[in-house]
């Protein structure tokens, strides 16, 4: 019985620039398991967003397969695909990508009205995770009004809206100071030893992915 929960095949991402061919990833294999916590570091331009799209299915792969739980993903259609992401991934962003008309609590409730839930249900489940974040006291406040610790905290919490069994964090950190980024990393941290949902962290800073449980290097379109 495998405990692999996303898995990249031979991944290759190739780009034409007009000028001629970009290779951007390069017959990359990648898994994280049940509950890990992986990074992924690399310089920019290394191809960490391409891999990191790819495998949330954001993407198609040049060649190579992305799998979840054993189901090949690869070729399903946009609207398969949302499905998949609404009910099993979590996404946390470098810019928290809030809605900025709404409050955070309506925020968090989001991806559960979209995934069908009741609209009591959805903000008594947002209510509880913005507690869970230490955001208690803020649930009514617009992104505009919140610090940009704040913001992504509220961020982590939409993004576990839906118990997701999988979060993607692309830099989540790179637009905080560093006491707000080690905050940040922390709160996610606990929740991973709290629910077991696995993360993968794609990120330059070297000490933040150092206190993850695997450390993967993107250089050049390969993993080293």
């Amino acid at each position: 019985m495998t405990n692999a929960l996303l898995q990249g095949s031979q991944l290759s991402k190739i780009f034409n620039d007009g000028s001629g061919q970009v290779t951007v990833l390069d017959d990359v294999d990648f898994t994280v398991n049940k509950g890990e916590m992986v990074a992924i570091v690399g310089a920019s331009g290394s191809g960490k967003s391409t891999l990191m799209h790819i495998l949330a299915g954001l993407d198609k792969p040049t060649s190579g397969k992305v799998l979840f739980s054993g189901d090949e993903i690869t070729h399903w259609s946009a609207s398969q695909l949302a499905r998949w992401r609404n009910q099993h991934l979590g996404f946390v962003y470098q810019f928290h990508h809030l809605l900025p008309e709404f409050d955070a609590l309506e925020n968090v409730a989001m991806p559960l009205l979209i995934a069908g839930a009741s609209k009591e249900q959805a903000l008594q489940r947002a209510q509880s995770l913005l507690q869970r974040v230490g955001l208690a006291d803020r649930v009514n406040h617009r992104p505009a009004q919140l610090s940009g610790g704040e913001r992504q905290r509220v961020a982590v919490a939409r993004a576990f809206a839906n118990q997701p069994q999988l979060i993607i964090a692309d830099e989540p950190t790179g637009n905080l100071d560093g006491e707000a980024a080690e905050a940040v990393y922390q709160l996610m941290l606990q929740l991973n030893q709290e629910q077991g949902t696995a993360f993968v962290v794609v990120t330059h800073d070297e000490r933040m992915a150092d206190q993850l449980q695997r450390v993967e290097r993107l250089q050049r379109g390969k993993l080293c």
